[in-house]
């Protein structure tokens, strides 16, 4: 899905005179990738930091003790909806990338740090997206640091969100 958001932003600054091929459209590609695959660290920082003490992290952290980092890399996302409550899939965190996102598209002009907020917030609107319209994580679980949430104040979040991703994703 990256590379598709990725293609359609090229191809359409190309066309509007935006851009050119320069040294900056690879970097900003390559900031795009590792911004979205950055996102995936949070099932290490779910095993490693903040529920080291859960049986599926224990396992992890035996299999990356023992040098077999494919084969903890491999059980961490195996079981991946056994990790309920993941730093960066949170509405906490959208809000920070948010304002991230805001500053980087008015202050940042180089391309990989361009790229790299663009492929974060990809991933976690999407991650989003695909709970809310019945993925196979709850919605709800992206508000565990908050308050109880309606229905109602999830769907303006949701909303709000998206609306939000693709007004800004112009300018990253």
């Amino acid at each position: 899905m990256l590379f598709a958001v990725l293609l359609v932003l090229t191809v359409a600054r190309w066309f509007s005179g935006g851009t050119l091929v320069n040294v900056d459209l690879p970097l900003w590609w390559l900031g795009g990738v590792v911004g979205f695959l950055f996102v995936f660290a949070d099932r290490l920082v779910y095993a490693f930091a903040s529920n080291h003490e859960e049986v599926l992290s224990v396992k992890i952290k035996e299999l990356f003790g023992k040098g077999q980092l494919v084969a903890g890399l491999a059980l961490a996302f195996s079981e991946r909806e056994k990790q309920k409550r993941l730093v960066m899939r949170s509405a906490l965190f959208l809000v920070i990338w948010i304002a991230l996102a805001i500053f980087t598209a008015t202050s940042v002009a180089n391309g990989f740090s361009r790229g790299l907020v663009l492929g974060l917030g990809t991933h976690l609107i999407f991650d989003l997206a695909w709970d809310y319209f019945g993925g196979e994580r709850e919605v709800e679980l992206w508000f565990w640091q908050v308050k109880k949430i309606n229905k109602i104040e999830i769907d303006w979040f949701v909303r709000g969100s998206i609306l939000f991703y693709l007004l800004i994703i112009w300018f990253l």
